[in-house]
């Protein structure tokens, strides 16, 4: 095992344990790549007891993935002496997290499955799996942070000290329930420190490999996937109208599906001038096209909302981003209701993209988080 003489890990949580060894039991989602497994090994490092465990999804058109994330995973359990779990739960996933991407796409939304998947799979039957064997906590391999607030008592989610490996993004629908329980062993760490202990683990190459997008998609085509898995669905929206912002008839376009907000490929003909997708009008089957310039919006609704590391108030002010890559605009939210709030931006934002998630930042912390149905001209 590796010599941290130079790979020391800072205190990774709040989360303190006392007492029996009971409370140091931590059940970790285990892949068998780097994060998971260098998760598992700092946890035994600092005095816990970890047991990894494996969840068996649904992978389209690849029934070997899952046997391999969870051979992988079971020789890094071996390796470390920890017990590892295998929980199928192919079914639930493919009810949930994958009819719920393709009802969003197919709705003319941009989904984040990960964000959903977060809360209705990963999380939850963790802590349902914790539960059945009476262990105090969780854990992932995900980059980010919590703090227990000293004054208010909320945890309160932090981005990662590695700002370019920052997940926190993702995981703005956990409750405190969920936080309360989690720990991240990755949060203080440093992706390349992360992988020089991976490599003094003995760890192979194939475990080294950054995860996919998004698992279920082997290849992380969308397209491909929606024809192949709602082939019915998917001849309805097959043919129609690509307009400009006045509704002029400009061509024609072989599913909305194909499309996203900002996209400039794809149209099967040619403009004067560069044209992007500004709009996706699923309902009348068109995809509004539009110079650049027009696709800058002043702000935004975002409905959805999850207050995590702030309860809940009328207006707040921070750093927001649209998406995963997005480095942050300073902006100005406001109720428009219990669920529903008006983001206004500091600078006008490209692409605004309804269904993608908006996530709000005050030093370093995540206050809120909600999904974008529409942006503001």
């Amino acid at each position: 095992m590796p010599n941290h003489d130079k790979l020391s890990a800072p205190g990774f949580s709040s989360h303190s344990f006392t007492g029996s060894a009971e409370n140091r039991r931590v059940l970790v989602a285990m892949s068998g790549g780097v994060d998971s497994s260098v998760a598992a090994y700092l946890l035994k490092e600092r005095g816990y007891r970890p047991e990894g465990v494996t969840f068996k999804l649904w992978c389209h058109g690849n029934d070997d993935n899952y046997r391999q994330i969870i051979d992988r995973a079971a020789a890094v359990c071996s390796g470390l002496e920890i017990k590892h779990h295998v929980i199928d739960i192919e079914g639930e996933f493919k009810e949930t997290v994958v009819r719920h991407f393709v009802e969003k796409y197919l709705s003319g939304l941009t989904p984040n499955p990960c964000v959903f998947c977060n809360r209705v799979i990963k999380w939850r039957y963790l802590l349902l799996a914790a539960d059945r064997s009476g262990i105090p906590f969780v854990a992932t391999g995900h980059y980010a942070r919590i703090e227990q607030n000293a004054d208010t008592g909320r945890y309160e989610l932090m981005a990662a000290a590695d700002k370019r490996k920052d997940q926190s993004y993702m995981l703005w629908q956990l409750s405190q329930d969920m936080l309360k329980r989690t720990l991240f062993p990755l949060g203080n760490q440093i992706k390349s420190d992360v992988k020089e202990i991976a490599r003094q683990m003995g760890l192979h190459d194939e475990n080294l490999k950054e995860s996919q997008d998004v698992c279920f998609l082997p290849n992380n085509d969308y397209r491909e996937f929606l024809n192949a898995y709602a082939p019915e669905r998917v001849a309805q929206i097959a043919r129609g109208e690509l307009v400009d912002e006045n509704n002029k008839v400009l061509g024609y376009h072989d599913g909305f599906h194909n499309f996203t907000i900002g996209q400039r490929k794809g149209f099967k003909m040619g403009f004067a001038g560069r044209k992007y997708v500004k709009e996706i009008d699923a309902v009348q089957n068109r995809v509004v096209i539009a110079d650049n310039d027009r696709l800058f919006s002043r702000g935004m609704v975002i409905g959805n909302v999850n207050w995590v590391s702030s309860e809940p108030r009328k207006s707040v002010e921070g750093f927001i981003r649209i998406r995963y890559n997005h480095k942050g605009v300073k902006c100005r939210i406001e109720s428009l209701d219990d669920k529903n709030y008006q983001v206004r931006f500091e600078t006008g934002q490209r692409a605004v993209t309804p269904g993608q998630s908006a996530v709000l930042y005050r030093d370093n912390r995540l206050i809120l988080g909600g999904t974008i149905t529409k942006p503001i001209e």
